[in-house]
């Protein structure tokens, strides 16, 4: 095998500086001056690309058009303008330069990637083989079109002087890299124009890492050969493109010192046996059932095999992901053959001390060593992918699945993610949890990731059956039966047709429903007598409002020292949000003991997935049947040798619907549930669970699911067809608007932040920091005492991760309808806290004032976040407020 971690291009002919190039800029120098050349940069970029090129897989150096070196070298042959060249006033003064008049200086083109796809357009020619020059004019974030073309308003100045540079310098490099391509971008891949957007990645990357000084001084007249060699210690120091994985069995992928040995279940024994060939694997499994090590296990096989190059885990939201990330780096260092980078990949990430991870092998000494190799001392720095542009670019990722969907949307940079994800393992998780705008965009990520030459991986407790053909649709397979087998293991190839795998599982497990109009009363005394027999009881709410609601009433009626009663939602200050969940995980996770007291937790749906608690009793706000199966996975999920439980016991809250009445009513009748999920959908669930006294798991989930997803009956009553209108309406809404943001050249580019047009607009929210005081300093320096009375200082002037990280433990999502529009933003708050946060000092009485203003904002370290408004005076954004994708 060849050694892809430390790869060493082909040797060139010995080729020197050109003669006759004069010395353009491309960077300046700190005072100012002129600093490296256009021509030595270009060529420390073009060398990085070949080290990048020659550390891909097999599949994906197929993709990219002979010549992509030198289309990355050529990316800053636009700097070769008068425009450009002009802001560095001393370049002028330079002997050789011609003398132009200021007016021509100010009306010459400046953007120097335009001018470089423009030059290239002509060099390429007229036809679709000039698209490359798209990949190069791109490489600042934003394309500059399909065909580029020089403003009227901006004519270059000196115009045929610079071309005649540029041409000088197309001609060296092409001694050194190569010719330009010679075919244009596949047809097969457009309108994606997969390629394309995969060399713009190259030629991108190429560049951050070969304007990199620590990598590449600015020295001029270096060789080509230097220039490599310098490119080959970078990307071995970055640790490009990173550890190898060896092949383990399963037991020992996920051997542990807490669990220990761990043998494979036979649906995990199932997804091994789809392991066979690379492309698309959809997992159906009831809740708890090891997908995960499931996901891993057949990524590591897929790895070992040579044919894909690092894993992407991707989860619906960041909380998930923390815990994901824990999990990953034990099967990582139970696995790898050499170091490796895990990064933590979304917005917050880089609040956790352990979101950029350099892993070495568990089988290896881990102490540092005393030697001279870069590679080697690097592990004691800082990480290159700990940059939040280079986080995908980690041969190892744990995120949101929002950091993947950016490579398919109309964002800056969108075909950076896209070269990450390049012929990597890529796990979907949870996939039955988003909505159809989120869904229609996860769809078109599918078929960009099979053309990229990944293999996809899908996690589900819930899908339909027509949501599975959807997903395999877009990874190009047919499936021309749907099975009814559950759980289910279903596998394919592009153009090639599904084949379903049916685990032998034994495993059954019995429920008792109460589907019922439920009051308070009668839920609280239910919790509160098996918490004081000893139960563990769930509570889930649906909205933030009404699980605080929930826990005031429930507080209320449990006598001291029952029972601990407890409170999760999303709209707790980050430290204490963290606090309260990990005292509840740990008081209800695997490990908990099965003597100790009861309790009761009030939650949203943040417990619904992804969270390893064990109930004994659940009660939960109708929801659509997949949701209330996943909440349903949270109870009996472990075995124990005793519980103070005869069976699992399963309570929904239904509403009291009118016998007559429009839509309207029916809306009403659902309540705030109504404002979280589609109306029509709960009718249909309700219609399905009602009648129901006990359900049998995993043997009844596909039936529940078909039943409620179904098509219309047309047995339906009028006001649920209308209802059922209003959703397709809107469906339709939601998926034009997700084909229109992945519409990348057709659409302006938004700033590269994790939720930009990869999720539906909810109820719109404000990051608060909610703090004890603010002192004002004299030097520049701002006191801030946190809610615990711990205390920074924090600069005006410059960003400090000490003072970000402090400030965002009291960092509070809230409704912008409850803070003052017009509250202050000091310049320490803009610089160390999230785009458009507000600050609020709390006071004695829990009451929160922005500035001068006493607002309607209350906290309190049980509640959270709250307000005193009857439900008549509520706006209708708080009755939206839920927790579903926090």
């Amino acid at each position: 095998m060849p050694d892809t971690r430390h790869p060493k291009p082909e040797p060139k002919q010995r080729v020197t500086p050109h003669p006759d190039l004069p010395t353009f800029w491309a960077k300046t120098l700190p005072d100012g001056r002129p600093g490296i050349s256009v021509r030595d940069h270009c060529l420390n970029v073009g060398c990085v690309a070949e080290v990048l090129i020659a550390g891909l897989p097999e599949a994906i150096r197929a993709l990219l058009p002979t010549g992509s070196a030198t289309l990355a070298a050529l990316h800053d042959v636009g700097k070769i303008t008068i425009g450009f060249q002009a802001k560095c006033s001393q370049w002028l003064t330079r002997p050789g330069v011609p003398e132009i008049s200021p007016g021509r200086i100010v009306l010459s083109v400046t953007d120097h990637a335009l001018v470089s796809q423009v030059f290239l357009q002509g060099v390429l020619g007229g036809g679709p083989r000039r698209l490359w020059a798209v990949a190069v004019g791109s490489h600042h974030g934003r394309p500059k079109g399909r065909i580029a073309r020089l403003p009227s308003s901006t004519p270059e100045g000196l115009g045929p002087w610079a071309e005649a540079n540029r041409r000088q310098l197309l001609e060296h490099l092409g001694e050194v890299f190569g010719p330009l391509p010679v075919i244009p971008p596949d047809s097969r891949l457009a309108p994606q124009h997969s390629d394309l957007w995969l060399l713009a990645g190259l030629v991108t990357v190429a560049d951050w890492i070969g304007s990199n000084e620590s990598w590449f001084s600015p020295e001029h007249g270096l060789t080509p050969e230097v220039a490599r060699q310098r490119a080959i210690q970078a990307l071995r120091q970055i640790g490009w493109p990173g550890g190898k994985l060896r092949l383990t069995s399963f037991r020992d992928a996920f051997a542990s010192r807490v669990d220990g040995a761990f043998e494979p279940n036979p649906l995990q024994c199932a997804v091994a046996e789809a392991a066979e060939s690379c492309g698309m694997v959809i997992v159906e499994g009831p809740m708890g059932c090891g997908k995960t090590e499931a996901a891993l296990f057949l990524a590591q096989q897929w790895n070992v095999s040579g044919r894909h190059r690092g894993i992407y885990f991707a989860l619906p939201t960041q909380v998930t992901s923390n815990r994901i990330h824990r999990r990953i780096e034990q099967f990582l260092r139970n696995t790898l053959s050499d170091v490796a980078s895990l990064r933590l990949a979304h917005g917050n990430a880089w609040l956790e001390d352990d979101f950029d991870l350099r892993l070495t092998p568990a089988f290896q000494h881990r102490e540092a060593r005393d030697t001279d190799d870069p590679y080697d001392n690097v592990q004691q720095a800082r990480s290159w992918f700990a940059s939040a542009k280079h986080a995908l670019l980690a041969p190892y990722g744990v995120g949101t699945i929002d950091q993947a969907l950016q490579g398919v949307v109309a964002v800056k940079h969108f075909f950076v993610r896209r070269f990450a994800l390049a012929g990597k393992v890529v796990v979907l998780d949870e996939i039955h949890s988003y909505d159809l705008y989120t869904g229609t965009l996860i769809t078109a990520l599918i078929r960009e990731l099979v053309n990229l030459r990944c293999s996809v991986v899908i996690l589900s407790a819930t899908l339909t059956a027509s949501r599975r053909r959807e997903l395999l649709a877009a990874g190009g397979v047919t499936e021309s039966t749907a099975p009814d087998a559950y759980p289910l293991v279903t596998s394919g190839v592009g153009g090639g047709e599904a084949r379903h795998i049916r685990p032998d599982w034994a495993s059954r497990r019995r429920i008792l429903l109460r589907p019922a109009i439920l009051p308070d009363e009668q839920i609280i005394t239910e919790l509160l007598d098996r918490a004081e027999r000893g139960q563990q009881v769930l509570w889930i709410r649906n909205t933030v409002i009404e699980a605080q609601e929930a826990f005031r009433l429930v507080c209320g009626s449990t006598r001291e020292g029952a029972a601990p009663v407890g409170l999760l939602h999303s709209r707790f200050p980050f430290q204490r949000r963290t606090e309260l969940e990990d005292d509840w995980l740990e008081r209800l996770g695997r490990n908990r003991p099965g003597d100790g007291p009861g309790s009761i937790l009030v939650a949203t749906q943040v417990v619904e997935q992804s969270v390893d608690i064990d109930l004994d009793f659940i009660v939960s706000d109708l929801a659509p049947t997949d949701m209330l199966l996943q909440r349903m996975g949270r109870l009996w999920r472990h075995e124990r040798p005793s519980r103070h439980a005869r069976e699992p016991e399963y309570w929904i809250r239904l509403p009291t619907l009118p016998e007559d009445g429009d839509s309207t009513d029916l809306k009403r009748a659902l309540g705030r549930s109504a404002h979280v999920y589609a109306p029509y959908v709960l009718l249909r669930t309700l219609d399905v669970w009602r009648q129901r006294s006990e359900i049998t798991l995993p043997t009844d989930i596909r039936p529940l699911l078909e039943a409620t997803y179904a098509e219309p009956d047309s047995q339906e009553p009028e006001t649920w067809r209308e209802l059922y209108q209003e959703l397709e309406k809107e469906k339709r809404v939601l998926v034009a608007n997700a084909e229109a943001a992945t519409g990348v050249l057709a659409s302006p580019m938004l700033r590269d932040q994790e939720e930009v047009l990869t999720r539906r607009r909810g109820s719109p929210t404000t990051p608060v920091l909610l703090i004890r005081s603010i002192t004002c300093g004299l030097d520049g320096m701002t006191r801030i005492t946190g809610l615990d009375g711990t205390q920074m200082d924090i600069s005006d002037f410059e960003w400090r991760r000490s003072s970000a990280k402090f400030l965002h433990q009291w960092i509070v999502r809230t409704p912008r309808w409850m803070v003052p529009r017009d509250s202050p933003e000091p310049r320490w708050l803009a610089l160390h806290a999230p785009f458009g946060a507000r600050v609020a000092c709390l006071r004695d009485d829990g009451q929160c004032v922005f500035g001068e203003k006493i607002s309607l904002v209350r906290y309190d370290p049980r509640l959270g976040i709250f307000t005193e408004l009857t439900p008549q005076a509520t706006p209708r954004a708080w009755k939206e407020d839920d927790d579903e994708f926090d």
